[in-house]
């Protein structure tokens, strides 16, 4: 072959690679439609991204939502795809980071319970938390599971760690 000197093609992308690159960001913004508006906000999304899915709730027929898909994928390029694609994983119980969340979650409400001195680890590791709401919720939880019963306390407290690991 010719050695062309001025040619460099380490940066070169085909043209097939960018158009899966593109189609991987609809797919993104197709999850993200499927998603809640009060879900969105989980999410570092621009001002412009956030109003084309509002507009993509509004729309009905199929080409229309198709050429939508395109443009949200287009403004999907200026976004930080790592932390989307990390935050859908914590909102899909299939993916292997939920599983995980979810088990860390589970360690501390037993350890909350069962573990006085687990308190202030749990309160330095989450310095702005409302530290009598957790206080109540652990001393409730507590003689729920005193009396062998795991009901509503023991709940709220999971969904009030959920709450503060969600916010990290």
């Amino acid at each position: 072959m010719t050695d062309y000197p001025d040619f460099e093609d380490d940066d070169f992308v085909s043209k097939s690679e960018l158009k899966r690159e593109m189609e991987r960001l609809q797919e993104i913004g197709r999850q993200l439609t499927e998603l809640s508006p009060q879900q969105w906000q989980l999410f570092a999304l621009s001002d412009t991204l956030v109003a084309a899915l509002e507009e993509s709730k509004r729309l009905k027929q199929h080409e229309a939502k198709r050429r939508h898909l395109q443009y949200i994928g287009k403004l999907m390029r200026s976004e930080d795809i790592d932390n989307i694609r990390r935050q859908l994983d914590l909102l899909d119980p299939s993916s292997e980071l939920y599983g995980r969340v979810q088990r860390q979650q589970e360690q501390w409400r037993s350890r909350l319970v069962e573990d006085d001195s687990a308190m202030a680890e749990f309160m330095s590791e989450f310095p702005n938390l409302d530290r009598q709401h957790l206080r109540n919720l652990v001393r409730n939880a507590r003689k729920e599971h005193d009396s062998g019963k795991t009901g509503k306390h023991y709940k709220q407290l999971f969904q009030f760690i959920k709450g503060q690991m969600n916010e990290q």
